[in-house]
């Protein structure tokens, strides 16, 4: 799952294979189809090159959050949201599913956990709601929660987000 914003491929693959699919088992079981670095695919449409949300998790949370449905974004909104991508805090939520051969399997599905808002309280009530941590201090046996990389969030709830300067305004000019 960490390919996911490593390649173009990943977007492929997910539509040969199935999201429940791809996010089963080990990652290394792709290796040789992964071969494209990050590229303009991972943004834009081969056809027309317009900005484009190729994960679908993207479209999960920002649904999930409420506030920005993709169908209405802005050319500006998608100067960010292609950052988004990749650039957002994340878990891997485990879901269960049964295989065409019939075998129960359980997925990591990249999720984003914005149904509350985008802001750090609003993430920590997320988890909090579903008793989620990603690890367990061996000392103080406290449960412990690791941000990815949560630049969106901290964007769309700091001055550039709110005033509507996108990440490509400055990363991209």
């Amino acid at each position: 799952a960490c390919w996911r914003c490593k390649s173009p491929d990943v977007p492929r693959l997910i539509d040969k294979m199935g999201e429940l699919d791809y996010f089963t088992g080990k990652w290394a079981r792709h290796g040789s189809e992964i071969a494209n670095p990050v590229g303009c695919a991972d943004c834009h449409d081969n056809e027309t090159m317009k900005l484009t949300i190729t994960r679908d998790y993207l479209k999960r949370g920002l649904d999930a959050e409420g506030s920005l449905k993709t169908a209405d974004a802005t050319h500006q909104d998608m100067r960010s949201l292609v950052c988004a991508q990749c650039h957002s805090e994340y878990y891997f939520k485990k879901t269960d599913w049964t295989d065409k051969n019939g075998e129960k399997q359980t997925a990591g599905v990249v999720t984003f956990p914005w149904d509350n808002g985008f802001s750090a309280e609003a993430m920590e009530k997320y988890y909090d709601d579903r008793s989620f941590t990603d690890w367990t201090n061996k000392v103080s046996k406290a449960p412990m929660l690791k941000a990815q990389h949560p630049g969106y969030e901290i964007y769309r709830t700091g001055a550039h987000g709110l005033n509507n300067v996108s990440c490509a305004d400055c990363h991209m000019p």
